[in-house]
C-alpha cells in the first residue's frame, strides 16, 4: 500500500520512523515542507492551502492512507477547515491517537505549538474525558530541533526556559511530532508519563495495514534545502539505501492552481 506523511520539517520522521519499523514493506511519502517550517507560528490561512495542495497531489499518485505527522496541521483539520470526504485516501488524525492514550480525570500537560493551543482542539477532544489540562506553548522547540540542536546545553536551557516551573502530571503529551527528539531533556525538567502520539498512530494502523515482511521504499519530498534535510533526516532514520529525496514545491503545481 501506499502510506503519504507531511510536516513542517523533520519531526513528522519521528512518527514515520516508527511507522516504518512496525509495518515494514510498504512504499511511503513524506513531505518535508521545510520551506515553510515552522507551522506552529504561520498564518491558519496558509496551511489550509499549503495541505490542499498536498492532499490533491497525494489523491493523484493513489495514496491509500495519509497520516498526519503534524499536530498543528492536524488540529486546523479536524475544525473542518478542510472537507476530508473529497479525497480518496483514509485520514489517520495525530490527535485522536494521542487522546486515546489519556484516562479519564487525569492531570494532562500538553506541550504544543501556538497554532496546536490556539485552535483549541485538544481541549476539546479531551472535554469528554474530564480531566485536567495544563498548555504550554514551546516555540522554540521546532526551530531548535531543524538547526540539528538535539542535545547539550543549549537545548537543556531552551527546555528548561519553558518547563523548569513545572511540576508534576499523569501524562505528558508531546503535542508535536519534532518534540520527542528533546524526550530526554523533557523527562529531565518535568515529572509525569511521556505521551508520543505515534504509539496511538501504530495501534490505529494495525486495523488497516498488514505488516508485509519485505523491503520497504520510502521517497522524501522536501519543499526546502534537500541537502540539510538528508542530514538531519539520517540522525533518525539511519543511512537507508531504499530512501530516495525529490523537490516538492507546492505553490508551483500550475495544475492545482487551474483546479481553484
Amino acid at each position: 500500500m501506499k502510506i503519504g506523511f507531511f510536516d513542517s520539517g523533520i519531526g513528522g520522521l519521528t512518527v514515520l520512523k516508527k511507522v516504518v519499523n512496525t509495518f515494514k514493506g510498504h512504499q511511503y511519502f513524506y513531505f518535508g515542507d521545510t520551506l515553510n517550517v515552522p507551522y506552529g507560528s504561520k498564518p491558519i490561512e496558509k496551511i489550509i492551502d499549503i495541505l490542499k495542495r498536498l492532499f490533491y497531489y497525494y489523491d493523484s499518485i493513489g495514496i491509500d492512507i495519509v497520516v498526519a505527522a503534524c499536530n498543528t496541521s492536524d488540529s486546523i483539520i479536524l475544525k473542518n477547515y478542510i472537507d476530508m470526504s473529497q479525497y480518496n485516501f483514509k485520514y489517520i488524525s495525530i490527535l485522536k491517537n494521542a487522546i486515546s492514550q489519556i484516562n479519564a480525570y487525569e492531570n494532562v500537560l500538553l506541550l504544543a505549538t501556538e497554532n496546536t493551543i490556539k485552535t483549541g482542539t485538544y481541549r476539546e477532544l479531551l472535554a469528554s474525558k474530564n480531566v485536567k489540562i495544563s498548555e504550554i506553548a514551546c516555540p522554540l522547540f521546532v526551530p531548535l530541533i531543524e538547526e540539528g540542536i538535539w542535545h547539550g546545553p543549549i537545548a537543556e536551557s531552551i527546555v528548561n526556559f519553558y518547563l523548569k516551573k513545572q511540576k508534576s502530571y499523569d501524562k505528558i503529551i508531546l503535542g508535536c511530532t519534532h518534540y520527542p527528539i528533546l524526550e530526554k531533556h523533557i523527562k529531565k525538567t518535568i515529572r509525569g508519563k511521556i505521551i508520543d502520539p505515534a504509539d496511538g498512530i501504530i495501534e490505529n494502523l494495525k486495523y488497516f495495514l498488514p505488516i508485509i515482511n519485505s523491503m520497504p521504499k520510502i521517497k522524501f519530498l522536501i519543499s526546502g534545502d534537500i541537502n540539510k534535510f538528508k542530514h538531519n533526516s539520517e540522525r533518525i532514520m539511519g543511512r537507508l539505501h531504499y530512501i530516495e529525496y525529490s523537490s516538492l514545491v507546492l505553490e508551483e503545481l500550475e495544475w492545482f492552481n487551474e483546479k481553484k
